[in-house]
């Protein structure tokens, strides 16, 4: 393996165990699963779709909380360590800058990517377990699938204890084992699943999923990478604060740019839409409703408009990081 290769692999393996390693970071992953497990117990109203409010709420709690903790992990494996001077040490190596920045972003979006595979199977689950109109018999009504949500809620609570076991008995990282354990929990529970219907009877294996949404979880998953380049480039020169605040204030204009650029292109709130990244192009919750589909091609397309703004970001946070003391 050549050099730089083998120093842009450890860089990311060494930026996403620490990340992991964080309570903030696996505290995140919690708050998203768990409050995407308990949607179909709070539910109120159907919005006309069942199923549609657990994931449109899963699929919104995906993009928060990824972003959240892309913001956070990258503060603290890059700003902190520019400030605590540990950077300086790895790139005394010698390591080149760029390099450096690059494998930091490589570890933080691996680290996104896995909270978003956990939130991907909890909001199947969810909208699984969500109340469906189903008819027993005479009886007509609506049901929800209670062993599904059972699953969904005792499937962190199962990780964190084989985390503690693993911590105990053979000294495993608490925090690595508990951020890997969770999304392979949640997939466990997904599997089990197809064993049985909403009305508790053994089946031949049916999951009964809605497979449709993976499309738009692949949109959300491209705006977490998009932003995550946004978040390592802040850092190299913001605190975590300023750039929550500013990858924050990047989506919400980002999602409703249509309302506030207008349609003059030659205006300065033309041209700030234009350097923005449209994340319209990447929330599609409602191209799902009524048994809609989004497109691959769409898709597709939506990945080469990621991969460029990224590019963009990270070569302006290398710019960034160049003339940055490092002592």
């Amino acid at each position: 393996m050549p050099l730089r290769l083998r120093q842009f692999v450890a860089l990311a393996t060494a930026t996403l165990l620490e990340g992991m390693q964080q309570p903030a970071a696996l505290l995140l992953l919690l708050a998203c699963v768990l409050l995407t497990a308990l949607t179909p117990v709070f539910q109120f109203h159907s919005l006309g779709e069942e199923g549609r409010l657990a994931r449109d709420s899963g699929l919104a709690y995906m993009l928060v909380f990824g972003l959240i903790l892309a913001v956070a992990v990258a503060s603290s494996t890059l700003a902190a360590e520019i400030e605590r001077g540990t950077a300086a040490a790895a790139l005394s190596k010698p390591v080149p800058r760029p390099l450096f920045l690059a494998g930091k972003y490589a570890g933080v979006l691996t680290l996104v990517a896995i909270l978003w595979f956990a939130a991907l199977l909890a909001t199947l689950l969810a909208e699984r377990a969500s109340d469906h109109f189903v008819a027993v018999g005479d009886e007509l009504g609506t049901r929800a699938d209670r062993w599904t949500i059972l699953s969904s809620l005792l499937a962190p609570v199962v990780a964190l204890a084989t985390a503690g076991i693993l911590n105990f008995r053979r000294c495993a990282r608490f925090g690595v084992a508990a951020f890997l354990g969770i999304p392979l929990a949640l997939a466990t529970a997904l599997l089990l699943a197809g064993c049985y219907n909403r009305f508790d009877h053994l089946v031949w294996y049916h999951p009964d999923l809605n497979l449709r949404v993976m499309a738009a979880a692949v949109l959300i998953l491209l705006a977490l990478a998009l932003l995550t380049a946004l978040a390592t480039a802040l850092a190299t020169r913001l605190r975590s604060g300023s750039t929550l605040v500013l990858c924050a204030l990047v989506l919400g204009l980002g999602l409703t740019g249509d309302l506030w650029t207008g349609h003059a292109a030659w205006s300065w709130r033309g041209l700030l839409g234009g350097l923005l990244p449209n994340l319209q192009n990447f929330w599609m919750c409602d191209a799902l409703a009524d048994g809609g589909r989004i497109p691959w091609h769409y898709v597709g397309s939506a990945a080469v408009y990621a991969a460029v703004w990224s590019a963009l970001a990270l070569g302006a946070g290398m710019l960034a990081l160049r003339n940055r003391d490092m002592g």
